[in-house]
């Protein structure tokens, strides 16, 4: 399972335009992935940040050091979280760094 995970991640990053959005609820498993499919100001929050993280790309942010430094917040930040209050300060802070990129 982490493996399709990683392999959707990866994919997503390389679609231009794709930021790490939505989050396919039929086969959310990961703690994070399962508190945004219950909870709409998650939600909103992570499109949110996905919307900082596409304007970062159109201003022309080297695209490798982007999406790597997404994948490491991804997995160091977003993930960890094992609350709503926590994955939500994890996607306000992380659309805050994407805008200073």
């Amino acid at each position: 399972m982490r493996l399709i995970l990683v392999f959707l991640f990866t994919w997503a990053c390389l679609v231009p335009g794709a930021a790490f959005a939505a989050v396919d609820c039929s086969r959310a498993k990961i703690n994070a992935d399962l508190m945004i499919c219950s909870n709409s100001r998650l939600a909103a929050a992570q499109e949110d940040m996905a919307w900082t993280f596409r304007q970062a790309l159109r201003r022309g942010v080297d695209q490798n050091l982007l999406r790597e430094s997404q994948r490491a917040w991804y997995e160091n930040e977003r993930n960890t979280c094992n609350d709503a209050p926590c994955l939500l300060k994890a996607f306000e802070d992380r659309s805050a760094e994407l805008a200073n990129y």
